[in-house]
């Protein structure tokens, strides 16, 4: 995670819960695999007073996507040949017992980032865990990525060469969002997400959060703008579900929370995810 540091006021979005998937102080490895989720008008916006729009504009009018000390910073969308690529991978690998499934969840599998800067290399742990492969921790990872102890932030291109390096085979791509997603955005991740997961695969997500616009669960709303990696446990429906290692950076933050896919595409918007 990497924060921006231009607040002057402190706030803290409140943490929700959705009914069957998440209980943060009872979440383990025995966790339901599927579940239905609750909703509320507040989970619907994500704590938003924007509009999509205004939450675009205000990204697009302060980002610096060369700064290495956030999260997310510069890397490159997939080339065509790479998403031709995927997309023979995913037909090819596609489970026929899940064809009509509505919702699907990887293994609950959480871990609290070690250091401020450590969402990327925590999200690497939770996601490869989530698919079965471990063998590497936090340390591990930030020393190949190339950040140490609250010093630089995990850039797009270096996490998709620890993805690929780890997963087994799978192939991950990049998919960058504009700023101001559109409905064919939110309708591509939700079929990527479904794809992913049902290949036994945690999409990765790249958040990109200003005042006042949608957060994720529990980040607190203050004025800075904050760059974060995260995982992606499942889906249900219009809904996904994911894993945060913010645990150990703000107490409001649940291990695993969901929202609906157009909140957390807005959320991903300037940056994207690795899929």
């Amino acid at each position: 995670m990497t924060i921006s540091a231009k607040a002057t006021t402190a706030g803290v979005l409140a943490a929700f819960v959705f009914a069957g998937l998440i209980a943060p102080q009872a979440a383990s490895a025995d966790s339901p695999s599927s579940t239905a989720l609750g909703t509320s008008p507040a989970q619907e916006t994500g704590g938003s007073t924007l509009s999509a729009q205004e939450v675009g504009a205000l990204k697009a009018a302060n980002d610096d996507r060369n700064d290495k000390s956030k999260d997310g910073w510069g890397g490159r969308n997939a080339t065509a040949a790479e998403l031709k690529a995927k997309d023979a991978y995913m037909a090819a690998h596609k489970p026929k017992g899940l064809a009509s499934a509505t919702t699907n969840m990887l293994p609950y599998v959480h871990e609290g980032q070690w250091y401020n800067n450590y969402c990327g290399p925590a999200t690497l742990v939770m996601a490869l865990g989530m698919r079965g492969i471990w063998g590497n921790d936090q340390g591990t990872f930030a020393r190949w990525i190339g950040i140490s102890p609250n010093n630089g932030g995990t850039g797009v291109d270096a996490m998709g060469k620890q993805l690929n390096d780890e997963a087994g085979g799978f192939p991950y791509v990049r998919i960058n969002l504009p700023y101001t997603p559109s409905s064919s955005d939110v309708a591509a991740f939700k079929n990527r997400l479904i794809g992913d997961t049902d290949a036994n695969a945690s999409l990765v997500g790249n958040a990109m959060e200003v005042y006042n616009g949608p957060h994720l669960v529990g980040h607190p709303n203050n004025g800075s703008t904050i760059y974060h990696w995260f995982p992606f446990q499942g889906y249900d429906g219009d809904w996904a579900a994911y894993m945060d290692s913010a645990t150990t950076v703000w107490s409001s933050v649940p291990p695993r929370s969901g929202m609906p896919n157009s909140t957390l595409v807005t959320i991903m918007g300037g940056r994207g995810y690795n899929w």
